[in-house]
């Protein structure tokens, strides 16, 4: 299967990014390009960091610049949780690489094309991008064989809002248009990267180890911790991790919801709000509401300990 990383490359991104690179373990996940959109922080530093990230891994694969800024909202970032740069105000926010000169919309399209049938997105930020391509390019749904979405709060625990999750609340035209047009999608909500955490010991033991990538890791963890004492998270929250790990092995799924997914997009408090309609004759989603943790665990070791 032929992928793309969309992506908006802050610090759990960066842990997600790294994940399928373990030479030999993934023969069907192929990373053709990874595309960026403005999110976690503007996208031109976002271009800097996947930049650094494909740095670090020593890897030959082209990126693509995307939409500066939501569709119609106001830039929203998410330093507080990411650092200014994106990837934890460690210095690793570095390379000479420079995105290619298509537009990430136009990347998508291509790419579909390319590989129709055998093709497939992973979304760890707002969905920008996607809405873009498949206003520009209306067949791009049905050569998709899967889109899989970190996005969402399906309990209405929101971490942007108290009902809506960062990626669907800073841009949720963008996400009714991607849940309108899109089907086949699998989305790893929220409150699943709350409830079954990484326990900090297992982060802080991969990130002591010697290799570059554990070195890399270790930069981002301070931020990690303040997130631990300031908010009590019992673990460590890894929603974009999940997700690539859902791509990379679907028996990370251990329960999910079929259902149609909604978004809000009225100007009050439920703005944002995923809703899942179990009824609907149509479901185009399966919600994620529980992992294979030990397993999501072991993953992480394996790439970060390389």
């Amino acid at each position: 299967m032929h992928w793309i990383i969309d992506t908006d490359a802050g610090v759990d991104d960066a842990i997600a990014i790294v994940l399928p690179f373990v030479p030999g373990r993934y023969p069907e996940f192929t990373l053709d390009a990874l595309t960026t959109v403005t999110g976690n922080v503007h996208v031109d530093k976002v271009n800097v960091n996947v930049g650094a990230l494909l740095d670090l891994l020593g890897a030959d694969i082209p990126f693509f610049a995307g939409c500066d800024r939501p569709m119609t909202e106001p830039h929203v970032h998410a330093e507080e949780y990411h650092g200014r740069d994106g990837l934890g105000d460690a210095g690793l926010s570095k390379t000479s690489r420079k995105p290619g000169g298509e537009h990430a919309a136009l990347t998508i399209s291509r790419l579909s094309k390319a590989h129709a049938g055998n093709f497939s997105i992973v979304a760890l930020g707002p969905l920008t991008n996607l809405a873009l391509a498949v206003n520009l390019d209306p067949g791009l749904p049905q050569r998709l064989e899967q889109l899989v979405i970190m996005g969402g709060a399906w309990q209405a625990r929101g971490n942007q809002t108290s009902a809506a999750e960062f990626n669907i609340a800073v841009d949720p035209e963008s996400a009714r248009v991607v849940f309108e047009r899109f089907e086949n999608i699998i989305v790893l909500p929220w409150e699943v990267s709350l409830d079954q955490g990484m326990p900090w010991d297992r982060l802080f033991k991969i990130s002591a180890g010697t290799t570059g990538r554990a070195q890399f890791l270790r930069a981002m963890t301070p931020l990690a911790t303040r997130w631990r004492t300031k908010y009590q998270f019992a673990g460590v929250p890894l929603p974009d991790p999940l997700a690539v790990m859902i791509a990379l092995n679907r028996q990370m799924i251990t329960r999910d919801i079929p259902c149609r997914v909604e978004i809000d997009v009225a100007r009050d408090c439920g703005r944002a709000l995923s809703t899942l309609d179990r009824r609907h004759p149509k479901p185009n989603a399966r919600v994620v509401t529980a992992v294979n943790d030990a397993l999501a665990w072991d993953m992480l070791e394996m790439a970060w300990g390389l």
